[in-house]
């Protein structure tokens, strides 16, 4: 079965998706160490470490505080979220508009024969295409080298195909692709979601007998604020990365996907093949929609 390999994809998408990776991973490797520092500091500023007439503990402290500034101060020059989001969100436009193109879904149905018709499709998926990149102009794509296109023989030699041909192509290599994709997401951040709720409650009991000890002065530590700190960056991490949230999301197009699935062979003419095609794509669209707009309007 032909399949758009990762190779026959745009240009633009595989700067702006290689941008995308750049940006996740900064901004988590960074929020990683802005938590944990402004935990140390929490921790040690609880305790007392006196060396040499030199409370180290203290030291430690203002050394992690000066941590979470330096980063904070980068995350909010750098801006990866920005990066991370804004080029996802172009990635996963140019990917529709790829498949939309490579199996004559709308817009670019076929309107003629020959020559014509390519350029005509051809022309219109290059204007969408700087209309992404037109939007991305704040941000520094990686080159993709000078063997990059735009449009891509394998793009090509799929639109060539027969409908049966093109209509088993869609059914593996992307509405397939994506049911696998959405479903084995959707587990990992159910699984990471649980995990965490389980850690979170773990940490609040051990708070609160730690207060309770404290309380009757069993113990003479600020376990409680320990565990409450510890708390707080599990759940600023856990807004950054969003499990439950996006498990939900996740399964749902999995669902839909499900749904679509089982009426690809209803469509037996171009016109009402070009109109599923749409169909699915505007599926996927929808949580790519969602799924930005609920970052970009996140609390960095």
């Amino acid at each position: 079965m032909e399949a758009i390999l990762d190779a026959d994809y745009p240009a633009l998408f595989q700067a702006a998706d290689s941008s995308a990776v750049s940006g996740q991973r900064r901004l988590l490797v960074a929020t990683a160490v802005r938590l944990v520092a402004l935990l140390s500091a929490s921790v040690l500023g609880a305790v007392s470490l006196d060396l040499g007439g030199l409370d180290m503990a203290a030291v430690g402290a203002a050394a992690g505080l000066g941590i979470a500034v330096v980063v904070e101060v980068y995350l909010l020059s750098e801006r990866p979220d920005r990066q991370w989001y804004e080029s996802r969100a172009a990635a996963e436009s140019v990917k529709t508009l790829t498949w939309r193109y490579a199996v004559a879904g709308q817009p670019f149905e076929f309107r003629g024969a020959g020559e014509q018709d390519r350029h005509t499709a051809e022309q219109l998926l290059l204007c969408r295409f700087a209309s992404i990149t037109g939007n991305l102009s704040g941000l520094l794509l990686p080159a993709y080298g000078a063997e990059g296109l735009q449009i891509t023989e394998g793009m090509r030699r799929m639109r060539g195909m027969s409908l049966e041909e093109r209509r088993q192509a869609y059914a593996g290599g992307r509405i397939g692709d994506q049911r696998l994709w959405y479903t084995r997401r959707a587990k990992e951040h159910a699984r990471s979601s649980a995990r965490w709720s389980v850690s979170l409650a773990a940490l609040e009991a051990l708070g609160l007998i730690a207060a309770v000890l404290s309380a009757v002065g069993v113990i003479d530590l600020d376990l409680p604020g320990m565990a409450g700190a510890a708390a707080a960056c599990g759940v600023a991490w856990l807004q950054t990365r969003q499990h439950q949230q996006l498990a939900t999301a996740y399964a749902i197009v999995a669902q839909e996907l499900a749904d679509v699935a089982s009426r690809i062979e209803w469509p037996d003419n171009e016109a009402d093949w070009a109109h599923f095609v749409d169909e699915v794509e505007e599926a996927i669209s929808r949580e790519h929609t969602l799924w930005w707009a609920s970052h970009v309007s996140a609390p960095s």
